[in-house]
């Protein structure tokens, strides 16, 4: 319906100006054709470079910084993982020295399809306590890290018909992106 009126009033010149002049008042030029309807050449001398108008420069909008992943986070994660048998990305999740202890890391994926099917497989993971300790040393592996995240962890787990519900203090050090998991095989 307001098509059809505008279509007819278009036909008279003085509506078709008074149409034009308000819908110039609410839209805008595109950027790239914005400097040819700022140039005058009223007023200049001959020969003077005609300088134009440029829009303004657009602010650069900066992406967030990257926020580290918090510990209890990345150790849920860490077990969805296990739970789901991604291995594959568990691995980017282990320290440099739980790789080293596993050696690759299709030795770490055996392991880690072993264990599941040899014992109690990991039903969920709930974090209790979260503390960063300024250092800590793992006694086992005679190694001492710094800025610590300690967890209290509680793990359910399901053997055969019974369910188990097993405590651990997990331990993260820091890494560029978040934590690293100390994830050591275990011994034969």
């Amino acid at each position: 319906m307001i098509l059809g009126l505008l279509s007819l009033l278009r036909g008279w010149q003085f509506v078709d100006r008074l149409i034009t002049m308000v819908a110039g008042k609410f839209t805008t030029w595109p950027a790239d054709e914005f400097s040819s309807f700022m140039t005058t050449p009223i007023g200049q001398p001959a020969g003077a470079p005609a300088y134009t108008a440029q829009p303004p420069m657009p602010r650069l909008v900066r992406p967030p910084a990257p926020v580290s992943i918090a510990p209890g986070a990345f150790e849920i994660r860490f077990t969805r993982l296990q739970r789901e048998g991604r291995y594959e990305q568990m691995w980017a999740m282990l320290a440099e020295d739980a790789q080293r202890s596993w050696g690759s890391e299709q030795r770490f994926i055996h392991g880690m399809q072993l264990q599941e099917e040899g014992s109690a497989q990991l039903v969920e993971a709930e974090i209790g306590s979260v503390n960063i300790v300024p250092e800590w040393t793992d006694h086992s592996h005679n190694r001492t890290y710094r800025n610590v995240a300690r967890l209290a962890v509680r793990y359910r787990l399901k053997q055969e018909w019974r369910e188990l519900t097993v405590y651990r203090q997990v331990h993260l050090i820091p890494a560029a992106d978040g934590w690293r998991t100390l994830c050591y095989p275990q011994a034969s």
